[in-house]
């Protein structure tokens, strides 16, 4: 068993409305993450389990009782066979949910010995956690099923993993050999009145030594909120004198909206425009201004933006109401280079929700949550926003005959 170093075991407290695929619709994860260790990278603290502790990374076979290990890097494994099949490998980060990557995890091989002891569950891991009453939770982490799919011989188990809040179960679910990478779990609740701390729970209910390997890391419990997503705009280059120089002017969109139900406030967003237009030969704003047209809030711009040694591109306070867009219009002289270059350009948002800080990065286009479902943190909503000039001219050869 590994010692706790948490608050003591908080008495059982009501939760609610306990569901699969996190967080509800029109909200996203954000401030801090409130598990302690939850990557493990302090090692075997701050958490209870019932495996035994085989060491800092060590193989940690059936033959001699199973456990855990926490491990770092990338690791191969059984070292005494010829023909390794077992693959652990650090965790790559998930922007959706700002979490970052972790190069430390937790290696579960729970022996037979350990699921007859459970009648087929074995607790993996377990923290008691301070919360809020009457506040909606993330409870999730990621999984790798490390057997090689294929490899790893027909018939064998895949993990069976269920997350438990104050001993309810709020769902289970399989990870798999194939697709052979990091998959999420979380399931969100709503903590009930007077709830201050709660206990978090990781099992195995998988109930066999053949296949059940898998390494867990980055366990998270963050705050649903409101999310705020940004999206920007460019139009086609338009050539353009500048003080006797040739070059182009670019105009950019740049597209607010509050996605959720509550107010968003102090927004920031951050334009490096130096660092977008380094290649260049040269380059300079133009006019940064807040779109007025119906359907839109109106935000006041930072006058001193120069997108080189001052970035922001809002005034301070700037905040939206639930459901309220605002547009910004950027306008930017340029002188490419010679060669054919590509102006790879994002704005990165911060933005509080009621006590908690919330970010985005923006993805291409005048919407910022395309699909509508609350979440403009998602992988294919985020992306930059891309100009490409060629100084090439492509010549039709003429025949004459």
């Amino acid at each position: 068993m590994v010692q706790a170093l948490v608050p003591p075991q908080g008495a059982s407290a009501e939760i609610l409305d306990p569901g699969a695929g996190g967080c509800p619709i029109s909200t996203i994860v954000g401030g801090d993450n409130l598990v302690q260790n939850g990557d493990f990278a302090q090692g075997a603290v701050g958490f209870t389990s019932g495996l035994s502790n085989r060491g800092h990374g060590v193989y940690p076979d059936d033959a001699n009782g199973g456990g855990f290990s926490i491990q770092t890097g990338t690791v191969v494994y059984p070292p005494f066979e010829a023909n390794p099949y077992l693959y652990g490998r650090p965790f790559p980060g998930d922007p959706q949910r700002d979490v970052p990557p972790s190069n430390t995890y937790f290696y579960s091989n729970p022996s037979e010995a350990n699921y007859l002891a459970g009648n087929g569950r074995v607790n993996l891991w377990t923290q008691v956690v301070a919360v809020a009453p009457n506040t909606t939770y993330n409870f999730f982490a990621y999984f790798d099923n490390l057997l090689d799919p294929v490899k790893s011989a027909n018939g064998t188990a895949d993990p069976l993993i269920e997350l438990r809040v104050n001993n309810l179960s709020v769902g289970t679910t399989i990870v798999p050999k194939t697709p052979d990478r990091w998959v999420p779990i979380q399931f969100a609740f709503t903590t009930g009145n007077n709830v201050t701390s709660i206990t978090l729970q990781i099992d195995s209910l998988t109930n066999s030594t053949f296949g059940d390997d898998f390494a867990m890391t980055q366990i998270n419990l963050k705050q649903c909120v409101s999310g705020i997503g940004v999206a920007k705009y460019v139009f086609p280059p338009v050539a353009a004198t500048r003080n006797g120089e040739e070059g182009f002017q670019l105009e950019y969109w740049i597209t607010f909206r509050n996605l959720g139900a509550n107010p968003v406030a102090d927004i920031q967003a951050v334009d490096d425009l130096a660092t977008v237009f380094a290649s260049a030969e040269a380059w300079e704003v133009i006019s940064l201004s807040s779109v007025s047209e119906s359907g839109f809030a109106v935000l006041n711009v930072n006058p001193s933006f120069d997108g080189q040694h001052d970035l922001e591109l809002l005034a301070a306070n700037q905040s939206l109401a639930p459901g309220q867009r605002a547009r910004l219009r950027l306008v930017i002289w340029v002188q490419p280079p010679p060669g054919p270059v590509v102006f790879r350009n994002v704005v990165n948002l911060v933005a509080r929700s009621g006590n908690v800080t919330i970010t985005d990065v923006s993805m291409p286009g005048f919407d910022p949550d395309p699909n509508h479902n609350g979440d403009p943190k998602e992988e294919d909503e985020i992306g930059a926003t891309i100009s490409i000039f060629s100084p090439f001219k492509y010549w039709v050869p003429v025949v004459s005959r």
